[in-house]
């Protein structure tokens, strides 16, 4: 563990144990093959933990604080109200195309265009517009808001 502190990793705790695990699994097998310091097959272990660690995307910041929180709340109201502002047809159309994610986003805005009977390049006019309506009052809410603070 001293090792990983001192490489700078953030949870040196959790590689040791994990490392400790992958050598124990393997006990039977390293005792019966393995010739030389069992401190250096030890390390070697270590050291593909820490690398296969390194190799992880970063987990993103999930700590924020009261004034982002705030601030992300605020937005969140006023692209509440500003969608109860479109008419039923826009707001429901905006909503089921920023419904999903990767590949099935791709699948439902197919299924939405042909459930209008238009493209899908004319589905993507028609959301960018109201997104940029959207847009355009979720400012506008903002500054109101910002300007009503002392």
């Amino acid at each position: 563990m001293t090792i990983l502190a001192a490489r700078g990793c953030t949870l040196a705790e959790e590689l040791a144990d994990e490392t400790i695990d992958r050598v124990a699994r393997r006990v039977s097998d390293i005792q019966a093959t393995y010739v030389g310091d069992k401190a250096i097959y030890f390390l070697g272990v270590m050291n593909n933990v820490h690398h296969e660690y390194l190799r992880r995307p970063s987990m993103p910041r999930v700590i924020e604080t009261n004034e982002e929180s705030n601030a992300r709340e605020q937005i969140h109201v006023c692209l509440d109200r500003c969608l109860e502002k479109l008419t039923p047809y826009a707001r429901q159309l905006i909503q089921r195309y920023y419904a999903a994610d990767r590949q099935a986003k791709i699948d439902l805005r197919k299924v939405i265009a042909r459930e209008l009977g238009i493209k899908t390049s004319t589905l993507r006019l028609r959301a960018l517009r109201i997104r940029e309506k959207l847009q355009t009052c979720v400012e506008s809410c903002l500054e109101t808001v910002s300007e009503a603070r002392p």
